[in-house]
């Protein structure tokens, strides 16, 4: 293979594996030959913009730099991936108190068994994520990535896992305060029906209990949307404040 044949190979590998990792582009509904001519058509502009090997690479050296590209990749998407995580536990918690846990099904766009809340909670969060132009802010990151990382950088003096994993730890705060406004609501319901049996002993609470929740917290859901969706699209600006400070690391 020529020089230019095996960097445009590297700079498909940490786009395709980015691609395959970022949850708002390895989507199944995504058609895979949509992911493919996305990687290649972000790999010629941005072998315009990187410095060319000046020669081909032995087979040694570009297994290794293959190998290093796909954990960049890995990384970057990874830090992505928290993110629409921590907005799916948020309504995976909803479900938890309202009591949909139990119904939980197993979808298969995601690729995992989801619950109602997190289901939505999830789609309003990809739905912000293309509106509001994040994706594009994504993207530059991503092309920017070559110039911090750049194909020929073997050695690093830091590879920032520490960020990571403090990342990890902070999401779940975020899930939790995504959720809060729907968990007190359900924990309102539950003091309300405790009141009702100590109150009125003839009703069934077991059975009033499940669809009033359920309604309560749809009748919620819909006055606390606007406020969840500006929360969730404050959470962006912070997946590419991350991004970038885990490739300012490398350095």
């Amino acid at each position: 293979m020529t020089a230019e044949v095996q960097q445009f190979l590297l700079v498909m590998i940490r786009l395709t594996v980015f691609i395959a990792v970022t949850p708002a582009f390895s989507h199944s509904s995504f058609p895979t030959i949509s992911k493919v001519a996305l990687s290649v058509g972000l790999s010629l502009p941005i072998m315009g913009i990187i410095e060319p090997l000046q020669e081909e690479l032995a087979i040694g050296s570009f297994v290794t730099i293959g190998i290093k590209e796909v954990f960049i990749g890995l990384a970057l998407g990874y830090i992505t991936l928290l993110f629409f995580t921590a907005v799916e536990i948020a309504g995976s918690l909803v479900d938890f108190q309202v009591g949909f846990s139990m119904g939980s099904i197993y979808d298969p766009s995601l690729g995992v068994n989801a619950s109602y809340y997190g289901r939505i909670y999830y789609w309003i969060s990809i739905m912000i994520f293309f509106i509001a132009n994040i994706h594009h802010q994504v993207i530059t990151t991503l092309v920017e990535s070559f110039l911090w990382a750049p194909l020929d950088q073997l050695t690093f003096s830091h590879i920032g896992m520490e960020g990571m994993i403090h990342l990890f730890g902070n999401l779940f705060g975020t899930a939790i305060q995504l959720a809060i406004p729907l968990i007190i609501v359900a924990l309102l319901s539950e003091l309300t029906l405790a009141l009702i049996s100590r109150t009125v002993p003839q009703i069934n609470v077991l059975i009033l209990g499940m669809p009033m929740k359920t309604l309560v917290s749809l009748i919620f859901m819909f006055f606390f949307l606007p406020t969840l969706m500006n929360n969730i699209g404050e959470l962006f600006p912070n997946m590419i404040r991350h991004m970038n400070e885990w490739l300012y690391s490398l350095q």
